[in-house]
């Protein structure tokens, strides 16, 4: 589903092997963000944090404290999906990510030699 009133003319996407990524998102994102600005707030991201985590911060980062003084930007619903076309290639996927148990024994011992 598309929200745009072109929506009939882009029915196909061509993906190039070179791409990195494809965000979609409602027009929230837009009413913030240029597509310039989006690229590149997620090329910054894409090689150490999860797509779904980019989108997070993102969300946090042009959410409006006070829609009130930002004449409604950064309080419209904003929705958005970050697609990573090149994952094997990331840095988050090849180093090993700490386990629940190696986090909390980490906490054990910092506790310890805090007392």
């Amino acid at each position: 589903m598309c929200s745009s009133p072109f929506s009939h003319l882009a029915s196909r996407v061509l993906v190039e092997p070179d791409d990195e990524f494809i965000i979609l998102g409602c027009d929230g994102i837009w009413d913030c963000l240029t597509n310039e600005d989006a690229v590149k707030y997620v090329r910054e991201r894409i090689d150490i944090n999860p797509p779904a985590e980019i989108g997070k911060q993102m969300l946090d980062d042009i959410l409006s404290v006070d829609p009130r003084v930002t004449q409604g930007i950064g309080g419209d619903n904003m929705t958005i999906m970050i697609i990573d076309l090149q994952p094997s290639t990331r840095k988050w996927r090849t180093e090993p990510q700490p386990t629940p148990e190696a986090e909390t024994e980490g906490a054990a011992e910092e506790v310890a030699v805090k007392e």
